[in-house]
């Protein structure tokens, strides 16, 4: 459940909570009374709370906050959560073969699940960042990893998932790292999934159509994106990405 805050936000922990109550009520107290008042009591249904919201970071806070944290990889895991309003849990869904460096973009996988976004764009200076930093310090972690297990038999399976991902980095540091530095720049917790709700009101204050900030953060299920599902490339994504480009938040420039 502390996940599902994490990366989803408080709506969708709510939702599911109350799902898991009302699922162990009607399936598991008639069989097992004992096993039905544990697992019963052993969480609580989340609550939200709309008018206790923390002001999000400004683009400058965010600057700040990108120059505090320590590593390439959590750099690079912050600066596409903020500047494409990702859900926290997608960027590791990305695989080696969906980075698009020529269009500077990224296509998300597990498409056949419902509201997830497809596709994401980097800015410019971003894709510079990753191409100079991350990829070079990607391939140095990658290959360490990689003769630690090459002689170990079981270990095939991961060593290829471990090979075959954009960030083969323990997300929880990650998540930590971002979370100490936002810390020491707001001087109070920090939620990741506060970088989606950035990403959305910097595009529509920037006139940005409500339409095309869905689209990018994947708000509507994936019979309306048919195009950019079946399409490597098409005039909906140039279309796309000529909005982000023009309007999307960048931490890297100056």
């Amino acid at each position: 459940m502390a996940e599902v805050l994490e990366e989803d936000g408080q709506n969708v922990a709510r939702h599911i909570a109350s799902t898991l109550k009302s699922f162990i009520k009607n399936v598991l107290q008639p069989r097992d009374p004992g096993l039905f008042a544990v697992l019963y009591n052993s969480f609580k249904t989340i609550r939200t709370r709309p008018n206790n919201r923390a002001k999000l970071p400004s683009l400058d806070e965010l600057k700040q906050i990108l120059q505090r944290i320590e590593s390439t990889e959590a750099k690079t895991y912050f600066l596409i959560l903020a500047e494409t309003g990702l859900r926290p849990g997608e960027p590791f869904m990305v695989a080696m073969d969906d980075v698009d460096l020529e269009h500077g973009m990224l296509r998300i996988g597990r498409l056949e699940e419902t509201k997830r976004a497809f596709i994401a764009f980097l800015q410019p200076k971003t894709l510079e960042f990753i191409k100079g930093q991350y990829l070079p310090r990607r391939e140095e972690v990658v290959n360490r990893v990689l003769r630690g297990l090459q002689h170990v038999d079981w270990a095939s399976q991961y060593i290829d998932s471990v090979r075959g991902k954009f960030l083969p980095f323990d997300r929880t540091r990650l998540r930590q790292e971002i979370k100490e530095a936002a810390r020491q720049v707001l001087n109070r917790d920090f939620e990741l999934y506060e970088l989606r709700k950035f990403f959305a009101t910097w595009m529509i204050s920037q006139g940005v159509p409500e339409s095309v900030v869905n689209t990018l953060q994947g708000r509507a299920p994936p019979t309306e994106y048919r195009v950019l599902i079946e399409h490597y490339w098409s005039p909906r994504h140039e279309e796309l990405r000529q909005w982000y480009l023009k309007h999307a938040p960048c931490l890297l420039c100056q």
